[in-house]
């Protein structure tokens, strides 16, 4: 038997807990100076924060484990959302802790609040440009707005990438410019950060309160909500770093509780008094508004990050179970109006000027304004970082001269004809370009593989009425989405945490910690750019993608694996 703590020592074991937890993003936030856009990068204390990081992890995982018993009562619930809530005010003032996307974001901004188009001008076009030589009216008025501030400037300096227009979809841009809207006149960059990330903070809280929804809706213990609410994931790249993605978290999560509740209405308007007052086609219209709210919130979210596309599936097939074809047929062209709707300004838009010259003067400007998806589409089609079976495949595929880094990696073992028989002639179609080629191949293979998953969940969805096993089959499809991808930022793990109570294996509990490793990358980056890495033929950041991310992941992709067969093993006996 288990012994029960004493409700004294409960309120003693989580005070403990959060006074440590806040100890040690206290100490994160004092480091976080020495990130600052302009210190040296050498000097930079990385291994220190992934450290405290680590720590606080650590904790969250104790903290959890003792949710999961479901003891906690509803003044410790109240004390856990407290301190998630503190945690996130100390690291929101705090400089981005090696990130920079916030000043995209500040950016993009800027140039919607004046109502112009963000996928128009790329940053380096506005940066180059002369007031005196711009014919675009546009394009002026932004070197106006460069010109008329020092702060605006020092921060348009600041944006990566900044030869691409944004990839950023307009949902989240309407909430940049709801932040430069809301920010004073000449505010610094410190001040135009902190109003955008007191944006942010706001769809993050909304999202935690959502995560109590469903775990109540779903008869969850309450105290899962800890899952998201105290990790510190979600803290540092929300509350620190201020990544756009905590909007589509937000409304996805939101159109799974609209699922949630579309399902239980099913069964609980038969049990209400009111029942035989009602007619059958009232229940059935205020459950097809469920349906119909559910498809806007999921196409909003896909305008904020393109991810929660994966979600449509089983929320179709939820509704064609729950409501029949007719509502399923509204809620499919509901989705689909909205998103065109909100996608439009990435499409292409026709030439309504003559095409500048190649290598004259503006013709990035022009090329930039006839295609404002290409920063999008280069995304999309040629970004790589941080994976790990996309990586593997990949250098097993593209042929040797494709190599982008010498020496090779030590895991690329196929032979090269197999390589040059699949690649050579697909290459043609790609300008010769081999390595793009190679991505490609790997790329629409990744994609059929999440393909057979998101289908492979659908169906286990629909052989249960349980709405926990949906929602387990969302975590699952999203999850082996991001895993299966070419680009495991850190960050795009957030976008299962508010299902993470659902996941099965506690092994899904270990992803947000192991995904700090990440950051070492940076360290390994600034301390080894020219030498090797002791041991090993590979430099900085050549070190950690073909040695650093088997640890990051091998250990916890073994762990999932033999998690699954026992689960299989036990199921049989």
């Amino acid at each position: 038997m288990t012994r029960r703590l004493t409700p004294t020592a409960s309120w003693m074991i989580w005070l403990l807990l959060a006074a440590v937890s806040g100890g040690l993003y206290a100490l994160i936030a004092r480091l976080s100076s020495r990130f600052e856009y302009a210190q040296p990068f050498a000097d930079r204390p990385i291994p220190a924060v992934v450290g405290l990081l680590g720590a606080a992890f650590a904790v969250y995982l104790l903290a959890a484990a003792i949710a999961a018993r479901g003891s906690v009562s509803r003044g410790q619930l109240g004390w856990i959302a407290g301190a998630a809530l503190a945690y996130r005010l100390i690291l929101l003032p705090t400089a981005p802790i090696q990130e920079v996307d916030i000043y995209r974001y500040l950016w993009d901004g800027i140039v919607v609040s004046q109502g112009i188009n963000p996928f128009r001008f790329p940053p380096q076009a506005v940066r180059e440009a002369r007031f005196e030589d711009a014919t675009d009216r546009q394009l002026a008025r932004l070197v106006q707005i460069r010109d008329a501030d020092p702060n605006i400037r020092a921060l348009l300096e600041r944006v990566h990438y900044a030869e691409l227009p944004s990839v950023y979809p307009p949902v989240s841009q309407a909430v940049f410019a709801a932040a430069a809207w809301t920010t004073p006149p000449r505010a610094s960059i410190s001040q135009r950060t902190r109003v955008l990330k007191i944006w942010l903070l706001a769809f993050d809280l909304a999202t935690a309160w959502l995560v109590l929804l469903l775990l109540r809706d779903t008869g969850r213990p309450l105290g899962m909500f800890i899952l998201y609410a105290w990790c510190p994931l979600t803290i540092k790249e929300f509350s620190n770093s201020g990544h756009l993605d905590v909007i589509a978290v937000f409304l996805s999560t939101l159109t799974l509780w609209l699922a949630v509740r579309l399902a239980s209405s099913a069964r609980s308007w038969p049990d209400t008094k009111t029942r035989e007052s009602r007619r059958p086609s009232e229940c059935l219209g205020a459950r097809g508004g469920l349906a119909l709210a559910g498809s806007l919130v999921l196409a909003l979210a896909v305008g904020a990050k393109l991810y929660p596309i994966w979600l449509l599936p089983l929320f179709s097939a939820l509704i064609w179970r729950q409501l029949g074809w007719k509502w399923f047929l509204a809620s499919g062209a509901t989705f689909s109006a909205v998103v065109i709707v909100l996608l439009w300004p990435l499409l292409p838009a026709s030439r309504s000027h003559e095409s500048v010259p190649a290598g004259a003067e503006g013709a990035t400007t022009a090329i930039a304004a006839e295609d404002p998806g290409r920063g999008l589409r280069t995304f999309l089609t040629r970004w790589e970082m941080n994976d790990f079976l996309f990586m593997l495949v990949l250098e097993n595929v593209k042929p040797i001269d494709a190599q982008r880094m010498e020496p090779g990696p030590w895991f690329s073992v196929a032979p090269q004809a197999p390589r040059e028989m699949l690649i050579g002639r697909l290459a043609e179609r790609f300008a010769d370009d081999r390595w793009q080629a190679s991505f490609a191949v790997v790329r629409v293979a990744s994609l059929m593989a999440t393909l057979a998953v998101a289908a492979w969940c659908v169906q286990r969805a629909r052989r249960t009425s349980d709405i926990a096993v949906w929602l387990e089959s969302a975590f699952l499809t999203l999850g082996w989405f991001w895993f299966l991808s070419p680009t495991l930022n850190p960050w795009y793990w957030t976008w299962l945490l508010p299902l993470l109570a659902f996941a099965r294996s506690r092994v899904w509990w270990w992803t947000s910690g192991v995904l700090l490793v990440y950051y070492l990358r940076f360290w390994f980056s600034y301390q080894y750019s020219d030498t090797p890495v002791t041991g090993t033929p590979y430099v900085g950041a050549a070190f950690f993608d073909y040695v650093v991310t088997w640890f990051e992941f091998g250990p916890w992709l073994a762990c999932l694996i033999l998690a699954h067969a026992w689960r299989r093993l036990r199921a049989l006996s």
